[in-house]
């Protein structure tokens, strides 16, 4: 079974630092996990088929340490000069001072996993893959931040980048008071607030800044204008949430063995058909929706009436900016 590339990156360091002399290519090929060893048995198209991929992988692992800062030694067998191996020093990669402690480590794992399909993702993956080599802290567990899609990720690390260049960006959004709409706005800080993300921004189209959350945010995030277009105003004047925060009590429908997030701080009230009904306090709107949202169909608010509407129509929003983007792109195919 196939292994996240980054696992086998963490093997093979690990291998190549505790190897006593070298090892050589066979050596790697048979011994860390996440090479398909050789067989004998194969037919030997199939054989000289997997010595290629294995020799792709390894030429790829080989560039990838590299890349890292990892000094990769080759090391030439003193009798047999054409047998080359290879072989991590880890005095020449050690990092002089520096350990975590679990909880630390946790916390790097999060951040890695908070960049998982964005443009920073490998970036992250490398780092923590680099700094768990080099630790004595326990081997990295996956975080899944399950309600936060791809798309944010993205958004989030356009923006990022936007606002160190102070470019200002475009995108579409809804909220409840005005639909579906395109906004262009000046990114002056990414808040986490009630464990969702928003943007504080100075919003061109209405002259006055607003925040805007990141869930709502719909397609691709694009830079407009000129580098160094605006100035962010010192200090910052305190953003407008729009509520009071204030807690209140909603009543979701859940499918059987769905939400469970919103079932451990909820209580069971019933059931309605093929729903369970949890009641569950929430202060803020916004993360109530995200949750439901996010969990694409297998949940709904059933009351108050007001925040379920709201729910189905960023639902219905969504659905109409997937449709037109399927259309775009020639009925949904592989965009790469």
């Amino acid at each position: 079974m196939a292994i996240d590339p980054a696992e086998r990156l963490l093997n093979l360091i690990i291998a190549l630092t505790h190897a006593r002399v070298r090892m050589t290519r066979a050596q790697i090929r048979a011994t860390v996990v996440g090479y398909e060893a050789s067989d004998a048995h194969l037919a030997p198209d199939e054989a000289r088929r997997r010595e290629a991929a294995f020799e792709r992988m390894f030429e790829r692992d080989k560039d990838e340490l590299r890349r890292m800062g990892i000094p990769l030694r080759t090391v030439v067998d003193p009798t047999h000069g054409d047998e080359i191996g290879y072989k991590i020093d880890a005095s020449d990669a050690a990092m002089p001072g520096i350990d975590f402690t679990s909880a630390e480590a946790a916390a790097l794992a999060l951040a890695a996993e908070y960049w998982q399909g964005a443009t920073l993702g490998p970036d992250a993956n490398q780092g923590l893959t680099k700094i768990a080599s080099a630790t004595s802290a326990a081997p990295r567990t996956p975080l899944t931040l399950g309600a936060r899609a791809s798309s944010t990720s993205d958004a989030t690390a356009t923006i990022v980048e936007a606002r160190a260049r102070r470019l200002a960006v475009t995108f579409d959004y809804t909220s409840a008071s005005a639909g579906l709409s395109t906004r262009t706005v000046e990114p002056w800080q990414i808040i986490l607030r009630a464990g969702a993300e928003y943007l504080y921004a100075y919003d061109r189209d209405r002259a006055q800044p607003r925040t805007f959350r990141l869930g709502r945010i719909h397609g691709k995030v694009t830079t407009v204008g000129k580098e160094g277009d605006y100035t962010i105003p010192q200090p910052l004047p305190e953003p407008s949430w729009g509520d009071t925060g204030t807690a209140q009590t909603a009543v979701v429908g859940l499918r059987p063995e769905a939400g469970h997030t919103i079932r451990r701080r909820g209580n069971v009230v019933g059931t309605e058909g093929d729903w369970d009904l949890v009641e569950v306090q929430y202060r803020h709107a916004d993360a109530i929706k995200d949750e439901v949202l996010a969990l694409a169909g297998r949940a709904r608010v059933v009351e108050p009436r007001p925040l379920a509407q709201s729910v189905s129509q960023e639902a219905e929003a969504a659905l109409r900016v997937a449709e037109l983007s399927s259309t775009e792109t020639g009925g949904g195919g592989d965009r790469g």
